[in-house]
C-alpha cells in the first residue's frame, strides 16, 4: 500500500514538472521576439540615463515602490555605460515562464551581455505585460 502511494506521488511530481518545462517552452517561444525588440527599443530610450527615459519603460507596479530620487540615483550609477549599441543572445529563464502560469500578468526574466559605448554589462530584465504591451518589472547591470 504505501509502495503504491510512494509510486503514484513520483509519478504525479514528474507529470506536474514534465508539464510545466513543457508550458515555460512555450512561453518563452510565444515571447522571444516580441522580448527582445522591446529590449532592444527599451535600451535605446534608457541609455540617454535621464529618469524621465527609466521611468517610461518601467511597470505600474514598479513604479509605486521606486521614489524619483531613486530613479535619478539609478541612472546616475549607470550613466558611464554610455549609449546603447547592442545585444548578445537573450536567455529566458524558464522557472520565470513556468511561474507566470500561477500570476496575473507574466512576469519574464531575460540575460543578456549587452554593449554599450562605454563598456559592457550584463544585464537581467524582468518584463511584464501592460496594456498588451511589454513593460520593465525589474532591471539590473552587472559586471561581466
Amino acid at each position: 500500500m504505501r509502495n503504491s502511494a510512494l509510486r503514484l506521488f513520483i509519478l504525479s511530481g514528474l507529470i506536474l514538472f514534465g508539464s510545466l518545462y513543457y508550458y515555460s517552452g512555450e512561453v518563452e517561444d510565444h515571447y522571444a521576439d516580441n522580448a527582445r525588440k522591446f529590449l532592444n527599443g527599451a535600451l535605446s530610450r534608457i541609455s540617454d540615463w535621464q529618469p524621465a527615459s527609466l521611468k517610461g519603460e518601467l511597470a505600474r507596479e514598479t513604479l509605486l515602490h521606486v521614489s524619483d530620487a531613486q530613479l535619478h540615483s539609478l541612472t546616475e550609477e549607470y550613466r558611464y555605460l554610455g549609449s546603447y549599441q547592442s545585444m548578445e543572445e537573450l536567455r529566458f529563464s524558464r522557472l520565470s515562464g513556468a511561474l507566470s502560469l500561477f500570476a496575473d500578468a507574466p512576469r519574464l526574466s531575460y540575460s543578456a551581455l549587452i554593449h554599450f559605448s562605454g563598456g559592457d554589462a550584463i544585464m537581467t530584465a524582468t518584463l511584464t505585460v501592460e496594456d498588451e504591451r511589454f513593460k520593465i518589472y525589474n532591471l539590473n547591470f552587472g559586471k561581466p
